[in-house]
């Protein structure tokens, strides 16, 4: 056992010394993302505070006018409806990639008084949405499939870390978790060891569940069939109308809420309206975890799909990217991902003067 509590120090050394970085990188990026959405209301409050007119745009004619100024589209999603009179549609266009290391997200704000297109941009652009760039960076380092790929070798190699961390500490933990085991400042050293050693453990498991669902949601970058770029093609427009479409969602199942409009680009896809059910009540299933699927010619409804229906293995799914972004419990569990959040790279720093203090013991004392 005390040669694996030796490799393992090694391991987790260099471990926090070369990734110390690219966690301090994803922990602030991480914090600020869990209040993007109120972030991106308050930053941006000519998106949110429009003047109401006497009609509405129809969706539907918003939808055609987008396909049409905007070619080469994998995937065109209505994002979020309007909150209330004063709020605008969001659309999400996934645009067909030329290059691997290429942007594919492209987000459209449109006035749903006058169908004018308000703002647009590109995911990859720093401006003129500093927050839609920052969460490009958080899951892809700003390089598209090969920063997706890193990244989720990034967080195994986290997990990885955790796990020489609790060998290495294995005897502490009880003594930590009961308060035995204070905070002790004789120098710089024991400050540090003590801080690494009491944050570390109480954030195990915090940190566990944040890199695992982060790993698990970038898993497919694994595989060859992901980093086959999609062919060049036009735009094809579906005959189904989109208002009615969504409506047709709300009588069907009274009191379901539709938040989000999967719709194709290519001949023979399905129109998708995801939203809550009525009947969800897990919080981990919350938002648009249940969805209907429409003939994207006729308009005729094919499927539905209850969240809590479906196997654990797709309520999994789900869950690990609630988990992972903390939507779920209102602000007071986001502060507290906030918090634990940025325990990586704090561990980081502190890991790396330790293990450069136990290395170069004389080189640290000068």
């Amino acid at each position: 056992m005390k040669r694996l509590t030796k490799i393992s120090f090694k391991v987790h050394g260099w471990l926090g010394l070369a990734l110390g970085l690219f966690f301090l990188l994803y922990g602030i990026s991480g914090s600020l993302l869990v209040f993007r959405h109120d972030l991106d209301r308050y930053f941006n409050p000519g998106l949110h505070h429009l003047k109401p007119g006497n009609t509405k745009v129809p969706a539907d004619d918003i939808y055609r006018m987008i396909l049409r100024t905007h070619p080469n589209l994998k995937k065109l999603v209505l994002h979020d409806f309007p909150r209330d009179h004063f709020d605008c549609y969001e659309f999400m266009l996934y645009k067909r990639q030329e290059q691997l290391t290429a942007s594919y997200l492209y987000y459209v704000f449109v006035n749903p008084y006058t169908g004018k297109i308000i703002k647009e941009g590109d995911h990859g652009q720093f401006s003129p949405s500093f927050l839609r760039w920052l969460y490009t960076l958080h899951y892809s380092l700003q390089m598209g499939i090969p920063g997706m790929l890193i990244t989720a070798i990034m967080g195994f190699l986290m997990l990885f870390s955790l796990l020489t961390g609790i060998i290495i500490y294995r005897r502490r933990f009880w003594q930590v978790v009961t308060f035995r085991s204070g905070f002790r400042f004789n120098n710089w050293r024991t400050g540090a060891s003590s801080l690494h050693r009491i944050i570390g453990v109480w954030s195990l498991v915090f940190n566990v569940l944040l890199f695992f669902t982060g790993f698990w949601m970038l898993r497919e970058y694994f595989s060859p069939s992901m980093w086959v770029l999609p062919k060049q093609q036009k735009n094809y427009e579906v005959s189904a109308n989109i208002d009615h479409i969504v409506a047709k969602a709300k009588v069907h199942v009274p009191g379901f809420v539709p938040i989000a409009v999967n719709i194709p680009t290519v001949k023979n896809g399905e129109i998708l309206v995801r939203g809550h059910m009525p009947s969800t009540t897990n919080v981990l299933l919350q938002g648009k975890a249940s969805s209907m699927t429409f003939d994207a010619e006729t308009g005729k409804l094919k499927k539905q799909t209850v969240i809590d229906k479906q196997s654990m293995e797709d309520r999994f799914e789900y869950m690990a990217y609630q988990l992972h972004i903390g939507a779920f419990g209102g602000h007071v569990l986001q502060w507290i991902y906030v918090l634990f959040g940025l325990t990586p790279a704090f561990l980081s720093i502190t890991g790396s003067l330790l293990w450069m203090k136990r290395k170069y013991p004389q080189r640290s004392k000068e």
